[in-house]
């Protein structure tokens, strides 16, 4: 299973990808990647992947701390 988290521009994946890098939770590792067409042409062609899926609700918690919500979070198969 695959989970991105999706945002609305490129400066926000960006951003977020930074943010979780520097926190000391090895859980919230995470690497950009395409974001597939399939899920939507309103968000960014970029999302980022979290390597431990199980760590999403963390992920989703310290960005929104940081004003960095996801606009998605997908899970993939």
């Amino acid at each position: 299973m695959r989970l991105l988290l999706t945002f609305a521009t490129l400066h926000k994946v960006l951003a977020a990808e930074k943010t979780l890098r520097t926190t000391a939770d090895e859980k919230l590792r995470c690497r950009p990647t395409p974001t597939p067409a399939a899920l939507s042409q309103d968000i960014c062609g970029m999302s980022l992947e979290l390597l431990d899926p199980t760590a999403s609700a963390s992920a989703v918690q310290v960005l929104k701390q940081a004003n960095l919500s996801p606009r998605g979070v997908h899970e993939l198969s």
